[in-house]
């Protein structure tokens, strides 16, 4: 993929090493930072951002679901768009912190919103996604997790300057969160309850040494 006004998903035939060739070339809006192939490689579940066409100006974040099951005919069967161009995911450019469950169509990702010039109250968590790789039904949010009790704290509260990148831990049906200066538990069944949260930061003071949220 590219990016100056659009972001075309090319679909290259290599079968010959030394002559390959352009075999399809989709065009759409904003760009995808990552590509991770689901149903037996037939979709691309892509993260990125939206842009406007016109001026290529950031807009939102975006989750893409492409058919390339036939390379010469790739289309966009699915896509969501959060409509805060602060938004942004660290699974954009961490695989790692990116992570697909096939057996119940779920994206669990970190997303984290400054919340600049006030404009609405910042998040640093995850958004767990329905995803439907067969493309029959919208992507959707589920519900989200946030690593602070209050908003209020990444403002003011009292940190250390380390900040844990963001990763996730399913085992049984229970999902565990990490990022940031805590870590948090969730069921991810029909109800989506919350089992523990631990502050890794808590009781710390301006004797201990303040610091920003965000490092």
């Amino acid at each position: 993929v590219t990016f100056r006004r659009t972001d075309p998903l090319y679909a290259l035939d290599l079968s010959d090493p030394e002559n390959p060739r352009v075999t399809d070339e989709l065009k759409i809006s904003g760009f995808s930072s990552y590509l991770h192939p689901v149903l037996g490689g037939d979709r691309l579940l892509a993260i990125g951002r939206e842009a406007d066409e016109e001026t290529g100006r950031v807009t939102g974040f975006q989750i893409t679901l492409f058919d390339v099951s036939d390379l010469n005919n790739t289309s966009v069967l699915q896509r969501y768009t959060l409509e805060d161009q602060w938004s942004s995911s660290s699974a954009e450019n961490n695989h790692l912190a990116f992570r697909y469950l096939h057996k119940s169509n779920l994206l669990l990702i970190p997303m984290s919103i400054r919340g600049i010039y006030d404009k609405r109250e910042p998040f640093d968590g995850f958004t767990v996604y329905y995803v439907n790789p067969s493309g029959a039904e919208k992507i959707e949010p589920r519900f989200s997790v946030s690593m602070v009790e209050d908003p209020n704290f990444i403002r003011y509260g009292c940190w250390h300057d380390a900040y844990m990148p963001a990763r996730t831990l399913v085992f049984r049906g229970n999902a565990t969160f990490v990022k940031g200066h805590s870590s948090v538990s969730y069921t991810l069944g029909d109800t989506q309850t919350q089992r523990w949260y631990h502050n890794f930061d808590d009781g710390r003071d301006k004797t201990s040494g303040c610091l920003s949220y965000w490092r």
